[in-house]
């Protein structure tokens, strides 16, 4: 067993590994009897690592469930030949597999950042093989895009998108994406409200009108600004919240996906649809993900034409908002990978809008 593992342990640094989690301590290889049993865990371990990857360390939330294959597990520990059959079940997701063609190119070239990056991108795509997916989303905040991957790794709807600011970060999770709303409200969220909005109000009840924005109380019901006494309201004891009405003017635009994933974080269109072509700063939101084609999106998660390409153009006032549920809920990874492979296959780094791998590094 522990030839089986030392063998093992050279497979997966060709993978991107780190195989030095996989060392037998010097108090089990005293002994066979000690050091066979260690090593048979070890093994096992190890395996899941090369088939199923981890949970990326700085991911928040995972709600899509997960499943092991703990017989292959077994069966494979007891295989004579563990290379062959692992060989045999290795991954076909596209992207994987050019990427580790293009690590083991680069192994004595790079720095340690960059196969540092390349590595955690490795283990992100043996990461999806714990999910039950045929196609699923993938934001990738550094690179700002979107894109929809099947099973094999093709790609499909590829777009730009707009993430959080670095101050204000697009968390890292999984979910599903259940339905979309067409004219939705804005429900402010309730730290936007208070810092940004509740101390423009205060100076000026008008702000609401120009912004077209309501306050509702704790029954949902409308307030008329004019009837509070903003002198006697604070932060700390504010009983409203703020909505922005539907329409062109809000800032979610005309369609709201909704996610089951952090609190308040969704995909959304915009009202300022023109910063994807007078900026390159895809960073700028409160933490949601603003899409560049949001109708196109739309129709391809419902799986069908439900808004035809003069919906923006109709942009009607006073809309009530309508949800659409989506036949299957589509399996979503808000991800963070510096290093990846584009379109035509050629591996990029991109900037660390966060300075998550620096801290990555640190550790």
């Amino acid at each position: 067993m522990s030839e089986k593992l030392s063998q093992t342990r050279r497979f997966a640094d060709s993978l991107g590994i780190d195989t030095t989690r996989y060392v037998l301590p010097a108090s089990a290889t005293q002994s066979p009897e000690t050091a066979e049993p260690v090593a048979a865990e070890q093994l096992k371990k190890l395996l899941v690592e090369l088939r199923y990857g981890h949970r990326p360390a700085d991911q928040s939330v995972s709600r899509l469930p997960e499943q092991v294959d703990t017989a292959w597990v077994s069966q494979t520990a007891q295989n004579d030949s563990v290379i062959t059959a692992l060989t045999a079940s290795a991954s076909q997701f596209a992207p994987y597999r050019a990427l580790v063609q293009q690590y083991n190119q680069i192994r004595n070239t790079a720095t340690p950042d960059q196969l540092r990056a390349v590595r955690e991108t490795l283990n992100f795509y043996r990461y999806l093989g714990r999910f039950d997916m045929d196609k699923f989303v993938v934001v990738n905040i550094p690179a700002a895009r979107l894109t929809v991957f099947d099973k094999e790794g093709r790609r499909d709807m590829p777009m730009d998108v707009i993430a959080g600011k670095a101050d204000k970060q697009t968390p890292r999770f999984n979910c599903y994406l259940t339905d979309i709303v067409a004219y939705p409200y804005w429900n402010v969220p309730e730290g936007i409200g208070l810092k940004e909005i509740l101390p423009k109000v205060k100076a000026n009840p008008d702000f609401l009108d120009s912004q077209n924005m309501e306050i509702l109380d704790a029954k949902n019901r409308p307030v008329d600004p004019y009837s509070v006494d903003w002198a006697t309201i604070s932060a700390d004891d504010f009983p409203y919240r703020f909505r922005q009405t539907s329409g062109c003017h809000n800032s979610l635009g005309l369609i709201k996906f909704t996610l089951d994933g952090p609190p308040a974080i969704y995909f959304h269109d915009t009202n300022a649809r023109q910063l994807f072509d007078v900026t390159k700063d895809r960073w700028r939101s409160h933490g949601c993900v603003r899409l560049e084609k949001p109708v196109e999106f739309a129709n391809y998660v419902l799986g069908q034409t439900k808004f035809d390409q003069g919906f923006y153009d109709r942009c009607l006032v006073d809309q009530k908002p309508q949800s659409f549920k989506l036949p299957k809920p589509f399996p979503v990874f808000v991800t963070y990978q510096i290093a990846d492979l584009d379109a035509s296959g050629k591996l990029v780094y991109y900037k660390d809008i966060y300075g998550l791998e620096k801290r990555l590094a640190a550790r």
